[in-house]
């Protein structure tokens, strides 16, 4: 069978893709970033539009593909919870999928605010700024699906637990920096670098994958899958 006409091995190989992909994209967009946020003024987004429009704009697309590629991972890590840590791999996936709107939303507005150029831009990009504000529970709920998700992975150990577990770690530490007020960038950098190693270990994992193994995945503990293929056929 080809890989087109394989539906199993096509949803691992774009789930092993997305998980590799995802956090690689954000990662990457950190280096043409600047200091812009949700929670900066008109006049001082103004400035660094001024100073680092391209950047931005720059980062808004790739930012965008990161999160597109976010729903696909989601599910192919609540595949592989399918047969333990079942619960934890619906609540995870739906964090991370709704938190994908508010991760492409953010992509949208650096977007839109790298082409607000021009000497009468400071009140236009306040506003701007007050309605991203909306965006930031969307924004959380990715920290909160990426934890549920790497939790269950720990309780299936469908992959070496130290991936999972230092995930937990970094988020963890990501939520106490976020929340101790610090404007630096490089915590940011430095979660979605410790992501690009960890969730891109699960993706090639995913790759390397057998497709029999991952159609076991559907099947309750102790079935063989095919046999569950043969008596649903």
């Amino acid at each position: 069978m080809s890989f087109w006409s394989d539906p199993y091995r096509f949803r691992k190989t774009v789930g092993g893709v997305a998980l590799i992909g995802f956090p690689l994209a954000a990662f990457v967009s950190c280096f043409t970033d600047s200091a812009e946020g949700t929670d900066e003024s008109g006049s001082q987004l103004a400035t660094y539009v001024r100073e680092n429009a391209s950047g931005i704009h720059t980062t808004g697309l790739v930012f965008m593909l990161s999160a597109l590629l976010t729903v696909p991972a989601a599910l192919s890590v609540a595949h592989l919870l399918r047969r333990r840590g079942v619960i934890l791999g619906h609540l995870g996936a739906a964090c991370l999928m709704i938190g994908a709107f508010g991760h492409f939303g953010y992509g949208f507005w650096q977007v839109l605010i790298s082409r607000a150029q021009g000497l009468d831009v400071t009140e236009y990009l306040g506003r701007m700024s007050d309605q991203s504000n909306l965006l930031l529970p969307e924004l959380i709920l990715v920290d909160v699906g990426i934890l549920l998700l790497s939790i269950g992975l720990v309780q299936s150990r469908a992959v070496p637990v130290w991936a999972p577990w230092l995930t937990i770690a970094g988020i963890g530490l990501d939520v106490v920096i976020q929340f101790s007020g610090t404007s630096a960038t490089w915590p940011v950098t430095a979660i979605w670098g410790l992501l690009t190693v960890t969730w891109g270990f699960v993706g090639v994992r995913v790759l390397r994958m057998a497709t029999a193994t991952w159609i076991s995945y559907e099947s309750p503990i102790g079935q063989p899958a095919d046999l569950e293929l043969v008596t649903a056929g």
